[in-house]
């Protein structure tokens, strides 16, 4: 069961990473995003939105993910992580690009 806060959390990010990708589109002028949905196994998926070969942006990328979990692979190896049995929840966004 999700709370109300994450799914806000959650819209907000996605909401962002739509408004980034649009901004980054009309600023370059011929770049344009190509989106593809995944998910993970252990729980969550995400958006990952690629572009290539614009005027100004060579190659860029707009990512939005939210995984969850028993465990995540980077808190792999902490004690404290597997000696907790709360599902663990995280949501983000990132921005990458090459002029």
């Amino acid at each position: 069961m999700q709370s109300e806060l994450l799914n806000q959390v959650k819209a907000y990010f996605m909401a962002l990473q739509d408004t980034i990708c649009q901004g980054l589109e009309a600023a370059d002028g011929s770049a344009k995003f190509i989106e593809d949905n995944w998910q993970r196994a252990e729980g969550g998926g995400g958006r990952t939105r690629v572009t290539t070969n614009g005027t100004v942006i060579e190659q860029g990328g707009v990512n939005y993910s939210h995984v969850f979990g028993a465990s995540m692979p980077w808190f792999g190896n902490s004690a404290q992580t597997r000696a907790c049995r709360a599902q663990l929840s995280c949501v983000w966004c990132v921005v990458s690009y090459s002029p």
